[in-house]
C-alpha cells in the first residue's frame, strides 16, 4: 500500500522544483540584463608605456608554427618576455631568443604550475602576464589590458575565441566560451569580480601574485592528500580576492586559442575544468571569498555550479517516487486498490497545477539567456549553435561527473 507520508513529500518535491525553475529564471534573466548593461571598456592611452609588464609563457611540446605565431606576436608588443621550456628546448630556444626573448629549459617535465612559478623567479617589473603556448594575442594587448588597472583591481582576463576547425568540437568549445562571456561580461558589469580569469592570457599586480607563485603552497598543491597541478587560475583567482582586490576581464580584447581535437578531448578536458571549478568554488563558500566578493558574485557561483545538480537530484527523486507509485498499484489487491488510485488521483491534480507554472517559468530565461549567447558568436552562427547544442549536453553531465569527483584533481601529467 502507498503510505499516506508520500504525499506531503512529492508535495513538496514538486515545490522545490517550482522554487529551482524560479532561480533558473532569475539567473538566466539577470545575466542577460547585466549583459545589456555591460559597457565598453576603457579607453586605452596610446602614450602609455609597457615597461612595467614581463609576459610570461610556458611551453611544452606546443605545435611549431602554433608557438612561433604567438612568439611573434608576444614581440610586437615590445616588453620583456620568458618562456619556460617544460621538458622542451628546441626549436623553442631558437624561435625565442631570435625574436629577444629570454628561454629557461626544465630538464624534466613539471607541468604548468612549476613552469610559470620558476619564470616568476625572472620577473621583477610591476605587472606579469600569462599567456599559453597555444594563445595568440593581438597587438596592443598589453596597453588595453594596463588600462583596466585601478586601484582595486588584481587582477585582468582577455576574452577568449577558439581557432575554427573542422572538426565540430571547435565549434562546441567556442559556444561553450560564448556562453561563459555572457555570465562574465554580467558580472562584470555588476561592478564585482569574476568568478575566474582564464589563465590563456591573464595579467597580475607582480606583488600580489609573486609570493604564491614562489611558495610551496602552490608548486605543491594537494587535494586530498596527493598532489594535484590543475587549477592555476582558480588558485589565483582567489588569492587576489582574499587580498581584497578585483578579478575582472577586458572584453574588447579578444586572444585566440587552439580547439580540442576531438569531443573526446572536449569531454576530458571538461571533466578536469568541472573537477577544478566545483574544488574551488567549495573551497571559496568555506574559507569566505565568495562572500568577500560580494552578493552577486555569490549567486552567480551558486546559480551556475548547485542548479545543475539539483536539477539532477530532483529529477531523480521525482522518477523514484512514480516507479514507486505505479509499481504499489500494480502489486495492490482489490482492497487497497481504491487507496493507490486516490493517492494518484490527488498527485495528478497537484501535477496538473504545478506543471503549467513550471512551464511557464522554465521557457523563458533560456530564450532570454540564449538571444544573449547567439549575440556574442562571431560567424557561423547556425554551426556553432548546432554543435552547442552536443556541449551543453557534455557540460552538464560533465559537470555531475565532476562534482562527485572534484576531490579527484588531475595531475600534471594529464594535462
Amino acid at each position: 500500500m502507498i503510505q499516506p507520508s508520500v504525499l506531503p513529500i512529492y508535495r513538496d518535491i514538486l515545490l522545490i522544483s517550482v522554487f529551482t525553475t524560479l532561480i533558473y529564471f532569475l539567473y538566466y534573466s539577470v545575466n542577460a540584463y547585466y549583459l545589456m548593461k555591460h559597457r565598453s571598456n576603457p579607453v586605452v592611452d596610446e602614450k602609455s608605456h609597457t615597461g612595467d609588464v614581463t609576459v610570461l609563457i610556458p611551453v611544452y611540446e606546443e605545435k611549431v608554427d602554433v608557438f612561433q605565431k604567438v612568439i611573434e606576436n608576444v614581440r610586437l608588443e615590445r616588453t620583456k618576455f620568458v618562456v619556460v621550456g617544460d621538458s622542451s628546448n628546441e626549436p623553442y630556444r631558437s624561435i625565442v631568443e631570435k625574436s629577444g626573448g629570454f628561454f629557461v629549459q626544465l630538464k624534466e617535465r613539471r607541468g604548468k604550475r612549476i613552469a610559470i612559478s620558476e619564470g616568476m623567479k625572472y620577473v621583477d617589473s610591476e605587472f606579469v602576464l600569462f599567456v599559453d603556448s597555444d594563445t595568440t594575442i593581438p597587438e596592443g594587448t598589453v596597453k588595453r589590458m594596463l588600462a583596466h588597472f585601478k586601484d582595486d583591481v588584481g587582477g585582468v582576463g582577455a576574452n577568449v575565441a577558439i581557432r575554427k576547425s573542422d572538426s565540430g568540437s571547435s565549434y562546441s568549445a567556442e559556444f561553450l566560451e560564448r556562453t561563459r562571456e555572457v555570465i562574465l561580461k554580467a558580472m562584470s558589469a555588476k561592478g564585482g569580480s569574476v568568478m575566474v580569469i582564464d589563465g590563456k592570457c591573464a595579467m597580475y599586480r607582480t606583488s600580489l601574485v609573486k609570493p604564491l607563485l614562489l611558495s610551496d603552497k602552490f608548486r605543491n598543491h594537494t587535494v586530498a592528500g596527493k598532489v594535484a597541478m590543475m587549477g592555476d587560475d582558480q588558485q589565483l583567482t582567489s588569492h587576489i580576492i582574499k587580498q581584497g582586490y578585483k578579478a575582472t576581464k577586458c572584453f574588447d580584447l579578444t586572444v585566440e586559442t587552439e580547439p580540442p581535437e576531438s569531443f573526446k578531448q572536449f569531454t576530458k578536458q571538461s571533466i578536469r575544468w568541472a573537477r577544478s571549478s566545483y574544488y574551488y568554488f567549495l573551497k571559496n563558500l568555506v574559507d569566505g571569498t565568495a562572500v568577500k566578493a560580494g552578493a552577486f558574485y555569490t549567486f552567480e557561483a551558486m546559480s551556475t555550479f548547485l542548479l545543475p545538480i539539483l536539477t539532477l537530484g530532483l529529477g531523480l527523486v521525482r522518477f523514484y517516487f512514480d516507479i514507486h507509485i505505479f509499481a504499489t498499484i500494480a502489486g495492490n489487491g482489490l482492497d487497497t486498490l481504491v487507496d493507490s488510485i486516490m493517492t494518484l488521483t490527488i498527485l495528478t491534480k497537484s501535477r496538473a497545477f504545478i506543471h503549467p507554472l513550471l512551464t511557464a517559468l522554465s521557457i523563458p530565461g533560456p530564450l532570454i539567456f540564449g538571444s544573449a549567447v547567439v549575440t556574442n558568436v562571431r560567424g557561423e552562427r547556425l554551426r556553432t549553435l548546432a554543435f552547442g547544442g552536443i556541449a551543453l549536453l557534455i557540460i552538464f553531465f560533465t559537470s555531475i561527473y565532476g562534482f562527485l569527483t572534484c576531490w579527484k584533481q588531475s595531475s600534471w601529467l594529464t594535462r
